[in-house]
This record gives structure tokens, sequence and C-alpha cells, in this order.
């Protein structure tokens, strides 16, 4: 695994996380909006050339929270995740709280938190495999057509495009294995809990036109009835930041200089 580290160390923490088959330089429109935070920006293993496969939630989680630990830090003001990236950043918290690090807030936008039956894991491995396979050949407006996209971004799909960008970059280093594993990390969740506290400390968002919203919001917002929600209408997958930085990135501000 690979660390992006910015900003001073004397300020507040945000542990930012991709999404699946996104380098971390693809949060760049976001981090680095965040000049008064000591930001760290993992690259999951598999995500570069070299690197070994991507394991599981569990097994990314933990280099991560080892890092924390290399750099002295035992306190966390956010946590920040990005589709797969949220459910790393609940096993991430997870790990974190058992290992004696304070987590103030948890923020995570198009969380696919759900599990799926091992037939449908199978169609979504085929469909992923297929997707990375047909970006090794594509060229950036062949890539920003492609209808598997507009399924998650609906018609927004072109405030995409960074992401995108960085996804073409991505496709000739990622595995048959690790894409394997990403959909066992994506697809299997298990809703770990979170006391009322940390629940009222957490923030999920979903575009209302983005898959994750129709199939996942519902069993979210059960298994976390406390926590923070937020739909904004019109939007797909991840786009509404991506159109809207600036004030996405103050709503994050606000969130981590607030109290609960």
């Amino acid at each position: 695994m690979k660390f992006n580290v910015m900003g001073n160390e004397e300020n507040p923490v945000v542990v930012m996380l991709t999404g699946s088959f996104c380098p971390g330089e693809c949060l760049e429109y976001i981090y680095s909006r965040m000049e008064n935070y000591y930001v760290v920006v993992p690259t999951y293993n598999g995500h570069y050339e070299g690197a070994k496969d991507f394991t599981t939630r569990e097994g990314e989680a933990k280099e991560i929270r080892e890092y924390l630990s290399k750099l002295h830090i035992d306190h966390i003001h956010m946590i920040y995740g990005q589709s797969m990236g949220s459910e790393i950043g609940m096993e991430l918290y997870r790990q974190l709280l058992n290992a004696g690090i304070k987590v103030d807030h948890m923020f995570f936008d198009g969380a696919p938190m759900i599990r799926l039956s091992p037939i449908y894991k199978r169609f979504m491995r085929f469909k992923f495999r297929t997707m990375i396979r047909m970006f090794r050949d594509k060229t950036m407006d062949e890539a920003m057509n492609m209808r598997f996209l507009k399924q998650f971004a609906g018609r927004r799909i072109k405030s995409l495009k960074p992401m995108i960008e960085s996804l073409v970059v991505v496709a000739p280093y990622l595995s048959v294995n690790s894409i394997k594993n990403e959909v066992e990390c994506c697809y299997t969740f298990d809703f770990p809990e979170l006391d009322d506290e940390m629940q009222k400390n957490t923030y999920f968002f979903y575009g209302d036109e983005e898959k994750a919203y129709q199939t996942c919001y519902n069993l979210v917002q059960k298994a976390y009835p406390n926590a923070n929600y937020r739909v904004e209408k019109g939007h797909g997958h991840m786009t509404y930041s991506c159109e809207e930085p600036d004030k996405y990135v103050q709503w994050l501000q606000d969130i981590i200089v607030s109290t609960n």
C-alpha cells in the first residue's frame, strides 16, 4: 500500500479513502482544498505498478491503521470514504477503536453497504472484470460513454471525469484476484455496531439517481437510525462532490469543527 500525506502534522487529521479501482490521487479535488488539515490518503494494494493484490476489507484497514500508528497519530478528526472506501472506513474505525485511537467523525459518500448472494457476487465479478478489461483499451472519450458507468453516475457522468481518468491509469495493474477481492469487500458488508454517540457523528450522503441509494439506503438507515443522512436530488454516484467541490469541502470542514 502507498500513502500520500499532506499538510502540517499539527493540524486536525483526516483519513480519506477512495472507492473501488481508484488510486488516492483521484481525491485530489477534495484534499487540495483542505489546506488546514493533515490529510492521509492511501492507495490500496493492487492499484499501482508492482503492488501486491488487493487483500480484504480487514487487511486493507489493518495496513492503514498500522501506518497511522507509525505516524504516532492517536486522534482522527474524520474518516472520509467514497463508495467502497465507506466500508473500509467502517472497518478502520472498528480497528482504531480497539487500538485506543480516537475518531471524532465519519463521512461516507455513496456507501454500497449491502450483502449480496454468492450468485450475484459472481455476476458482479464478471461485470467488473469486463469493465476493467474495456478500460485498458479505451480512450477517455470512449470510457466516458461506457454504459456501465452511466448506471452509477446517471446523467451527470461528465462530472466524474477526474475519477475516470484515474481509473484508466490504474486499470492495467488490476489483477483478476484484486477485482475478485474488491467485489467481496464491496458486497459482503456486515453492518458493524456503532454506539449512539458515534452514529450521531456519522454522515451518509447519496445522490437519488445512484444505484447505491436505491439499493442500500434503507438498509443503512435501519442499521444506523441515529446517523445523519442527506440525499441530493438529481445526482448520481459521487457527482455532487465533483460538481460542487467548494460547497462539499466546506460541509466536511463544518462537520469536523462541530460537536454533538
